[in-house]
């Protein structure tokens, strides 16, 4: 009756897999919440999976139009410019035939008819030409070589639109084939070489506005992926003409060229000598220097001091010493002042760099305040020779001693002192401090050298001449710092600190830090004089003939001056140690220090800390927009000329 009794009683065990609850006794308002929430998520999902597909066919029918029309314009470029091959082909198998020929010579080729012929030939060249292709790399190769061999165009049908436009297209051709063409036979890159030569020197004017891209493909072509100059013997002719051959035009936009030049190949390390002779045959130095200057502004797109690294900057730096050695004594019209103010920029750039490594690899940089250099010279290469040499250059006797005489204006002893301008000495000063915090273990003699310069040139008489003390001293006279300090002490805060706005006519920073170097300068020569001269020069200054042989008693002090002076460092240092926190920017309540702690010897109570608990230098706080003259070295410089002044008094 019952097929399935199995003669058990009990019910057989059910297994579900689906994750729901099939207990009929569980609670019914359970199951409906559960159902409810289930219900409500998977119909979310779903109206979601709706919508971005209806979001995603709607968007497909545009972008199949899209692909469609570019695929087409694809298609339809690529069988133009495969009929343009086509018809350029054609012509040169018909003048090679025409000649007698089966095939166009590439080795030995022959020059067009006319100079419409060329003019064709190039129109069609320039708008199918691709450096991507390898096939239409010979026919620039061809076409360079018949174009080598024609006598067009000439100067004047350049100056053509025709020509021009044509002429520049086909230099940024071959620029961009410079790369695949190094890995070719030597003999192709060559070729290409010649042709941007030639077309150079018809446009050079429309060319230095190519410059960067010009001289930066130039440099992949002589350097390794390190940087190194590698250049192969049989390419090094063409390439150094490609360089002079933009250098070498006189036209209005030159320093746009010298621009790409310094920021591409000057960047380029271990150049051999004779290459930079040859080209300095070519290179006038004072676009070199003004393109420089406008490299160096901070308003320039290339900044070469953010676009290169310290290493290519020591390159360029030693370069530009070269072309303006070799090249300033046979050429006129070069300003000494222009190139002071740009080795004073870069020096000081490059100052912890040039005084960690100038004197080998066991000189330590660590002597130096500078958080810039933070490791010592034993894990830094010493200079290479060439850049030692020439870096070395500029501490020379010779170099620091004529200085004012090249770069200075042309002051007398007797001139007024009026005659003596703070901004015309700024530009010098900054340069001679940064030498000094570049060279520090040639400090004294570089400030011995800068005592006994003066403002006359070599072939100036002894009575033409002004000492660089009583120089620097006029124009350190004439700024406003010294007479406001001399005059009202309160002034020094304000001045030192361009934030602390005590007084209204305290000075703008830019000026500021002219006037300040000016003064620092002289305060670094000075005690030179104090060693050098006996106290007959230095009560003897007023007195003093201008006409004296004694170098020591022509750059002596007035005894008014003196007093001046001494009135000026009073005030200044004795603002320096009551006010210095406040100098260096550390409020009242931030100073923990106390009179009792210079007498207990608590050290950390002498330690200037702000709230959040970083430890604040007083000594520190640099002055004149010059990091390494410090608050510190400002008190100690003072403080240690008034020591001089009155024990010598």
């Amino acid at each position: 009756m019952y097929p399935s009794f199995t003669g058990s009683a009990r019910r057989p065990r059910q297994v579900n897999l689906s994750g729901r609850n099939t207990n009929p006794f569980a609670s019914a308002a359970t199951s409906k919440q559960s159902s409810s929430t289930q219900t409500t998520q998977h119909t979310l999902a779903h109206a979601h999976a709706e919508r971005l597909q209806r979001y995603q066919e709607r968007l497909r029918p545009p972008a199949a139009r899209s692909i469609q029309r570019a695929w087409r314009g694809y298609r339809s470029r690529r069988q133009t410019t495969h009929v343009w091959r086509q018809e350029w082909d054609v012509k040169e198998l018909a003048d090679a035939a025409a000649e007698g020929r089966e095939a166009p010579g590439i080795w030995d080729p022959t020059p067009y008819q006319s100079e419409q012929d060329c003019l064709d030939q190039l129109r069609l060249l320039v708008h199918f030409a691709s450096p991507r292709e390898p096939s239409d790399g010979d026919r620039v190769i061809l076409f360079a070589r018949r174009y080598a061999s024609s006598a067009w165009p000439t100067r004047s049908a350049a100056a053509s639109n025709a020509w021009t436009c044509l002429l520049l297209r086909l230099a940024k051709l071959a620029v961009s084939m410079l790369e695949p063409f190094k890995s070719r036979n030597h003999g192709d890159l060559n070729v290409i070489l010649e042709l941007l030569s030639a077309v150079v020197t018809i446009i050079p004017k429309q060319m230095a506005s190519f410059s960067i891209q010009y001289f930066e493909a130039l440099r992949g072509v002589a350097s390794d992926s390190q940087g190194v100059y590698n250049l192969q013997v049989h390419h090094q002719e063409q390439w150094e003409e490609a360089i002079r051959a933009l250098l070498r035009p006189v036209i209005p936009n030159a320093t746009a060229a010298y621009e790409g030049f310094a920021s591409q190949i000057l960047r380029i390390a271990r150049i051999s000598q004779d290459t930079l002779q040859r080209m300095s045959d070519s290179i006038r130095v004072r676009d070199l220097v003004l393109a420089m200057r406008n490299s160096l502004s901070t308003t320039s797109p290339n900044n070469l001091l953010h676009s290169m690294s310290r290493e290519e900057l020591l390159w360029l730096v030693a370069y530009f010493i070269y072309f303006y050695r070799t090249g300033n004594s046979t050429q006129e019209g070069t300003s000494d002042t222009l190139y002071v103010s740009v080795m004073s920029k870069f020096i000081s750039y490059l100052a912890a760099d040039i005084a960690s490594r100038i004197d080998g690899p066991t000189y330590t940089a660590s002597t130096h305040n500078d958080d810039s250099t933070s490791a010592s010279a034993e894990s830094l290469p010493s200079l290479p020779n060439f850049l030692r040499n020439e870096i070395l250059g500029l501490i020379s006797q010779e170099h620091v001693s004529g200085l004012l005489a090249r770069a200075g204006p042309r002051v007398g002893p007797g001139s007024e002192t009026s005659a003596v301008k703070p901004e015309q000495a700024s530009e010098l000063a900054v340069y001679a401090l940064t030498l000094l915090r570049a060279f520090p273990s040639k400090g004294d003699e570089i400030r011995m050298w800068l005592y006994f310069g003066s403002t006359s040139r070599k072939d100036s008489t002894v009575e033409s001449s002004m000492p660089a003390m009583k120089y620097y001293y006029k124009a350190a006279n004439q700024t406003s710092i010294y007479k406001l300090i001399s005059r009202h002490p309160n002034h020094v805060i304000s001045l030192l600190n361009p934030s602390i706005r005590r007084r209204t006519n305290a000075l703008a920073l830019p000026d500021r830090d002219e006037q300040w170097q000016v003064i620092l300068l002289f305060l670094e020569l000075y005690p030179i004089g104090l060693k050098v001269m006996d106290d007959e020069d230095f009560l003897n200054g007023a007195n003093s003939s201008e006409n004296t042989n004694s170098w020591t008693r022509r750059s002596a002090l007035d005894l008014d001056q003196v007093k001046d002076l001494t009135i000026f460092l009073k005030n200044l240092a004795f603002s320096m140690y009551w006010n210095g926190p406040e100098i260096a920017g550390v409020e009242e309540s931030d100073n923990k220090s106390s009179i009792a702690a210079y007498f207990s010897g608590d050290v950390a109570a002498l330690s200037d800390n702000h709230p959040d608990g970083r430890s604040v230098r007083v000594n520190d706080a640099t002055i004149a927009g010059l990091p390494w003259i410090t608050l510190s070295y400002l008190k100690g410089m003072s403080t240690g000329l008034l020591r001089m002044i009155y024990e010598r008094e």
